[in-house]
């Protein structure tokens, strides 16, 4: 009885654990979309420089360098 509990529970956690994979897939996949329509050329957000790469903002944002 004890060993079809924890192969009950084992089951269940491998079921989590894919949809919780799917939706993390789901999720990136939704945030690539989104990011390459937002940095389209004549986007509002590629003029602002919403998107703009880590070290091009961090050379904007700090005056010293």
């Amino acid at each position: 009885m004890l060993r079809d509990q924890v192969i009950n529970f084992l089951e269940a956690a491998v079921v989590f654990l894919m949809l919780t994979n799917a939706f993390s897939i789901a999720a990136a996949a939704y945030a690539l979309a989104l990011v390459q329509r937002a940095t389209r050329t004549g986007s509002r957000a590629a003029a602002l420089g919403l998107f703009a790469s880590l070290p091009h903002w961090l050379r904007a944002s700090n005056p010293a360098r």
